[in-house]
């Protein structure tokens, strides 16, 4: 198979749209990152999906809606403060756990009783949701457990051959997948932290949200070796950098830092010291020091701080050692 390149054109979305009606797969810009795509009323294309990321079939798919009218069709007892956090998060990276219609395929929620459902916050993928009249469900187009892509490059470089096409639609502006909030009990909390922090749904709520990153929900991302490049990942608090010994004779190592640091003797990357900023460009930061071959990356965390959540999260589950 021959993955088109297509462009952010109306005619190539259109492209984009058919090739979707058709069972195939495309991947897709959103704001957080790029998405591999299917019709969600199509289980041969869903099928697909597994197969090409070889992901497992009971880890369960996020919905993309292109507006909220059309949620009660794919969810059941949907609670009231769906219509604040939507009025405030959607478009946007906001997905919410709720209990799904009876009339959901079960390859989308893993054979659970819940789906998960979003609205991206990408013109692209907007208008494509909208030309294909049927919402689609999309992972992240990448290998199962490897680093998310950030950009059209890095969907080709993983899938290439293995796809239709892919609808490059810029740079991602978010970075790292969307927070996943659970609505399906009375107390909400966060299962996934993301682009939007807990501060800002206890502020739109006005209520405490509990988080719990090491449920055992099943929802997307969930696992604990996710998100892992092919070089070896080590996180070091600031406190500890100084005590690494590296022996550089056998593995070509980089240091991923965001703060001043002395008496290191590899390479050092430079990292923004904004959480939003450091966000944007982790992904591609991973996906740079494997194209440059490096062997181990070594990683100062960030501050244990909760505007960093998200970050500190993909930190713990890229440098997991089985």
């Amino acid at each position: 198979m021959n993955t088109i390149l297509l462009n952010s054109t109306e005619s190539d979305i259109s492209k984009a749209a058919n090739l979707l009606m058709e069972g195939e797969l495309v991947g897709i810009p959103t704001e957080t990152v790029y998405g591999l795509a299917a019709d969600a009323s199509n289980v041969s294309a869903i099928n697909k999906i597994f197969e090409v990321k070889g992901r497992p079939k009971n880890h369960p798919l996020i919905l993309h809606l292109s507006g909220i009218e059309k949620l009660n069709e794919w969810a059941i007892d949907i609670p009231n403060s769906i219509e604040i956090l939507s009025k405030n998060f959607w478009p946007g990276p906001m997905s919410v756990l709720l209990k799904k219609h009876p009339n959901v395929l079960k390859e989308i929620t893993g054979g659970s009783n819940k789906i998960c459902i979003r609205i991206p916050n990408h013109s692209v993928t907007l208008s494509l949701l909208k030309k294909l009249k049927n919402p689609i469900v999309a992972p992240s187009a990448n290998l199962f457990g490897r680093v998310s892509p950030t950009s059209a490059q890095h969907v080709f470089d993983d899938l290439n051959g293995k796809i239709a096409a892919i609808l490059d639609g810029g740079q991602c502006q978010v970075g790292l997948e969307s927070t996943i909030i659970d609505l399906t009990e009375y107390q909400p909390r966060i299962l996934r932290p993301g682009g939007i922090t807990i501060e800002k749904f206890e502020k739109i709520l006005d209520r405490k949200i509990s988080h719990d990153f090491k449920s055992n929900e099943k929802v997307s991302g969930n696992l604990v070796n996710h998100y892992q490049p092919i070089a070896a990942v080590y996180a070091y608090k600031k406190s500890e950098i100084e005590k690494i010994q590296i022996d550089l004779s056998k593995k070509r190592s980089v240091f991923l830092a965001f703060s001043e640091i002395n008496k290191i003797s590899i390479p050092i990357h430079k990292m923004p010291n904004e959480a939003k900023k450091y966000a944007q460009v982790f992904y591609s930061t991973l996906r740079l020091m494997d194209e440059n071959k490096f062997e181990n990356i070594f990683i100062e965390l960030p501050p244990e701080e909760e505007e960093w959540y998200a970050v500190h999260d993909r930190i713990k589950k890229a440098s997991f050692k089985k």
